[in-house]
Formats: structure tokens, sequence, C-alpha cells
């Protein structure tokens, strides 16, 4: 079969290419830049590569023809500048389905999201919704193309983002848990999806369906934690349950900083909602499908867990707070330096020999600099360039004050000596980031 897919550079989408080449399929992948580089560089057997952006069908919509079918696995769990969840959900997905639709392919698998239904109240889902319900809608009247819709809970597996998240969280000596903890969730390994994806496209009898997917039992997200945890090698995870109110707090900071945080407003509501199967999607997957997916606790057990793993996990939530404090250094030194005590700053400019309107342009347009670089460094922007230029200032005041007063070494508060641990956290910073 010769199959059109997008998405064949993220988790999902990979592990699908993968799938599809071993069992012989043609593989056309819509790829962009570097991701169509590497999958090149793979030189898998049967698999080419249109180079193109989701969001602009356009450029890239003429060369499906001739595909006996579709795979969409694109997805977003954040919006971005150039990737809104209306564009890379909704528009695009319907513009491939379209263009699917007239050229007659037999087949069209959306991989869409546990959640996507009549009760979606999210953003996220609202839209992966609006693509599901358009595909359902056209191939009703459509007597050559049939639809598989397969709507997933967390999917984890070997190279995962979500459930290496929710590791970091279970590793972490105390671990916060917005609300109580209750709310059910279902994980699905990524190995039973793949095997539901390739299951639609080979099985003419898998035609015309939405179907939810989960692994073979929900359990609440304390439960979760506590599973992650003992993969870890610790009896359970230490939990503190935030009030859902700060949890807002929280949220709402994080989308103020256009998503650079620890968990958005929409992240929480879908959440709080909880994310599993009803009892008859359950026993309508087995009876369709085929095979019982994998619990959660198999599931994960199956992931090869290295040492290099367990640091990852166990540093990853400090990433953001990182930042953050390094940020605050910034910012809080122009501001002080500009509008707080500039008499301190001009002084200090006056010992090492610059005086007058130099003083006074030298150290309002510094301050100002330092507010507007721990600014981008909060919101996450051009962190590696923001990284460097922070090391040129420290390092320059540095020398200045090392050759004009360095008696300020041996200073009891440490004027220069704490500028070494924070040249460490800066080379830090701009390695995680």
């Amino acid at each position: 079969m010769k199959i059109f897919l997008t998405g064949a550079s993220g988790f999902i989408g990979g592990h699908v290419l993968n799938a599809l080449v071993e069992r012989g399929h043609q593989v056309t992948c819509l790829l962009r830049g570097r991701s169509a580089a590497h999958i090149r560089a793979m030189a898998l057997p049967g698999c080419s590569v249109v180079e193109g952006e989701f969001t602009r069908p356009e450029t890239w919509l003429s060369t499906i023809a001739g595909h006996d079918a579709v795979v969409n696995a694109v997805g977003i769990i954040r919006e971005t500048a150039s990737a809104s969840f209306e564009q890379v959900h909704q528009l695009s997905p319907i513009a491939l389905f379209t263009a699917a639709l007239t050229g007659g392919m037999k087949k069209i698998v959306q991989v869409s999201a546990l959640g996507a239904d009549e009760q979606a109240a999210s953003q996220y889902h609202r839209t992966k919704r609006a693509a599901d319900q358009f595909l359902v809608e056209k191939c009703a009247a459509n007597t050559v193309t049939t639809f598989a819709v397969l709507r997933p809970s967390f999917v984890y597996g070997p190279q995962d983002e979500s459930m290496a998240f929710f590791l970091s969280l279970a590793a972490q000596p105390v671990t916060a848990v917005p609300g109580d903890g209750k709310y059910r969730v279902q994980p699905v390994h990524v190995a039973d999806v793949v095997r539901a994806v390739v299951a639609a496209l080979e099985n003419p009898a898998l035609k015309n369906i939405v179907q939810d997917i989960g692994g073979a039992h929900a359990l609440s997200f304390d439960e979760m934690l506590d599973v992650l945890a003992r993969r870890l090698g610790k009896a359970s995870a230490t939990k503190i349950h935030v009030p859902l109110a700060v949890m807002k707090m929280v949220a709402g900071f994080t989308d103020l900083c256009g998503g650079h945080g620890p968990i958005t407003g929409e992240e929480l509501a879908m959440l709080q909602r909880g994310n599993f199967c009803s009892g008859e999607q359950e026993r309508l997957f087995v009876e369709r499908f085929g095979f019982q997916p994998l619990a959660f606790e198999e599931g994960i057990a199956r992931r090869p867990l290295s040492q290099q793993d367990v640091w990852n996990a166990r540093m990853n939530p400090w990433r953001l707070p990182l930042r953050l404090t390094i940020a605050f250094i910034w910012i809080a030194t122009g501001v002080v330096s500009a509008f707080i005590s500039p008499a301190q700053g001009l002084q200090l400019l006056d010992q090492i020999g610059i005086t007058g309107t130099l003083a006074s342009a030298l150290m309002y347009g510094t301050s100002i600099f330092e507010i507007i670089i721990g600014l981008l460094t909060v919101f996450g922007i051009r962190i590696w360039l923001m990284g460097a230029i922070q090391l040129l200032l420290m390092f320059g005041f540095m020398g200045i004050l090392t050759l004009r007063m360095p008696e300020l070494w041996f200073h009891p508060f440490g004027p220069l000596t704490k500028n070494i641990p924070l040249i460490g956290a800066t080379l830090v910073m701009m390695a995680w980031e």
C-alpha cells in the first residue's frame, strides 16, 4: 500500500513510520528542514520525503496524489507563534482530508485525542474534534473512501515526552499534584496505538469508526505517579496536593509567559476533566482490533531505564526555576541600579574613573539592557544567545572591577565572588535550553 504520512518526525508518527516500513508499505512522509534530512539519512526502504510546512497545505497538497491511504499523526500540546491549534489540528487536516477524498483514496486514518468529543471544552480538543467531525461527515457521503478516527489517551513509550515529564515529577523528593489527584487517566503504550493504526489501514472491516484507545484499565493521577516512583526504585511518590486556586494562578502565569511554564490553563482543565475510556469503548476496541492494550504497570516496565534517564527525571523539573532565578538576578540588578539606588551606581563608576554624562548614560543604558535580557530569559526567547550575552557582561564587569577595584574580591558580601556560581548556573541553563 502507498501511504501518505504526516507527523513522521513526532513521537507517534515516528513509530508509525517504522511499523509501516517494516510491513513493506511504501510511505511518503511530509517533513520540513532538519526532520526531512534526518529521515532521508535513515534510508528506510520504501520511504520517501516531501518537504513542506504542515501549516501551509497549499505548498504540499498536490503531492498526495497517487497514494492509497493517508495517516495524519500531527499534533501539538501547546501553541506557538507559528503553530496554532486551529491551524495544526483543524484547518490543515481538513485540507488534507479534502484532497484525499477528491483524489479517491481508499482509507484515511486520523490520530486524534481522547477527549475530542461532545464534552470537549479546551481549544486543543475542540479543534481536534472539528477535524474528526469533518472527516466523519464527508466520508458518510462518499462511497470510495473509508475512515478510522483513533483517539488515544496519554501515549507513552520510547522517545515520549509527556510520560518523561510525569516521571520527572515522581522522581522529586516531594511531588506537587494539582488538586486532589483523584482524576482518572488511562495511559496507552505507543506500540498499541501503532498496532491499531496499522490494523485500521490493512483491515477492510475496520472502516468508518471513531475509537477511543486507552491502556488495559484506568488509574488515578496519584496512582500513576506511584507506579512511576516504583519504577525509579521508590516505595511511592511523596505528594503534596496543591489547591486548584493556586494551580490556576500558576497556569495563568504560564499563559502570560506564552506557554513557558509548568502548566497552562488548558492543560490544567484537561487534567481535571480526566482522560479515560468508557467501558463500552474498551469493549469495542478489543472486539474490533482483536487485542487487549497493555496495562500501564506492564507497559512502563518495558521501557529501559538507564542511569541517564534517572538523572534526567530528577533534574528536569528544575530547568524552569533555574531560568527564572537567573532572569530575576538581571531584572533586579537593572531595576535597583536605575530606579532605586542610582547614586550608588554612579559612585561606583566614579571609583573606576567614569564620571559625568558618560557615567549616567552608561549606568542607565546598562540597567535597561539588563532588564531586557532578563525579561527575554523569563519568556524563554533565544536562551542560548541571552546566556552568551550574560556571560560576556559578567566577564566584562569582573575584568574591569578586578583591574580598578581588586579589593572587591575580598569584600565580605562577595560582590565579585558570587559571579562564579552564577556563571556556572548560566552555562547549565544554556546547555539545558
